[in-house]
């Protein structure tokens, strides 16, 4: 005789929730935690320091917050409007204003380190995106065209490489390298200590912020396309059509990548094919690089909208109005995310 085996309730019960685990596992709620008015329209990216979030305003001040409690720490006046998010290395803050100027500031105390302006044989330019570090270097993208090496200690510099025309993608760091996305279309590999281009390639438009991942580095541009290509050997893997100009870095997290368009349209690709998933609009343009936490992924529109989705099907989850343009990228730190508003304020969630 056949036996039938009933399976227990509580047993079918724990398998779903084993089943959904990466998105339920969150223990974020989207509950306002605290809020800081700048006074002024938040234009900069926050950054995790000692206890702090660090943020940048149009004003040109560099604010430290209590991560906590939202209270003020200390205030650095850097003169110019600072956009982009602060990079950390060692005890030091590094950023830059729309004047040109890159300043490091002890991130303690805010007080200066050291800054460094371009030469009179250059152009200023402002600097319109994140600095990166590392290597006992800080490294940075000006409006004048060049990328700037600076030595993170004094602030000397170390060298330049001119691509020509205006920037206004940060640089990324990856071992020896230094990718930089290009305004005439053209992208770069440079070798971090020297300057020096190791390889490149190009696109039909502007590139924005790369990304560099998994032995991948990938790339999105004006024209559209976003394209992966591995580092080792230099072998393009897939090249994908968006159809629309792509205005943020990829962010490539769970086996996704994850991409916004300047028409307001967020979309997840399959990481090893570059397979489109989904997509998700919303009113107004895409600017504020998206983030990735415990199944879902965080953007902010051009519309004063901060949504939280799904990353694997691309659902809303959760979305906050601030009334104005979110152009900060949003952080998560300790299950807590932090961002900034033209509106005027630093917000807290969890």
């Amino acid at each position: 005789m056949k036996m039938h085996r009933t399976i227990p309730l509580f047993l079918l019960a724990a398998a779903f929730f084993a089943l959904s685990a990466p998105f339920e596992a969150s223990a974020w709620r989207g509950v306002q935690k605290w809020s800081h008015d700048a006074r002024n329209s938040v234009s900069g990216s926050p950054a995790a320091v000692n206890g702090t979030v660090v943020i940048g305003d149009s004003e040109g001040r560099l604010l430290a917050l209590d991560k906590t409690t939202g209270e003020l720490r200390w205030t650095f006046a850097a003169g110019a409007s600072i956009n982009g998010a602060p990079a950390l290395l060692g005890a030091t803050l590094f950023t830059g204003g729309a004047d040109g100027t890159l300043f490091a500031v002890d991130a303690a105390t805010g007080r200066e380190v050291w800054h460094f302006s371009p030469p009179e044989k250059y152009t200023p330019g402002a600097i319109l995106s994140s600095p990166a570090a590392g290597n006992g270097r800080v490294y940075f993208n000006s409006a004048d065209g060049k990328v700037y090496a600076l030595d993170a200690a004094s602030g000397n510099l170390a060298w330049t490489f001119d691509t020509g025309r205006e920037l206004r993608s940060s640089p990324v760091l990856s071992g020896s390298l230094l990718f930089v996305g290009a305004y005439e279309g053209l992208f770069h590999a440079l070798d971090a200590a020297t300057g020096k281009k190791a390889w490149g390639g190009g696109s039909g438009g502007p590139i924005t912020t790369p990304t560099a991942a998994d032995g991948m580095v990938l790339f999105g541009s004006w024209d559209g396309t976003l394209q992966s290509v591995k580092i080792q050997g230099v072998i393009p893997q897939w090249r994908y059509s968006a159809g629309e100009a792509i205005t943020t870095r990829p962010l490539v997290a769970g086996g996704r990548i994850f991409f916004g368009t300047v028409n307001g349209k967020l979309a997840a690709l399959e990481s090893a094919s570059g397979k489109l998933l989904w997509e998700f609009p919303v009113p107004g343009g895409i600017h504020s690089n998206p983030a990735y936490h415990e199944g879902m992924v965080f953007f902010g529109s051009d519309g004063g909208t901060l949504f939280a989705l799904d990353a694997a099907t691309g659902r809303e989850a959760w979305k906050f109005e601030s009334g104005r343009e979110i152009m900060s990228d949003p952080l998560f730190v300790d299950g807590v995310l932090y961002f900034g508003s033209y509106d005027g304020k630093v917000y807290a969630f969890e």
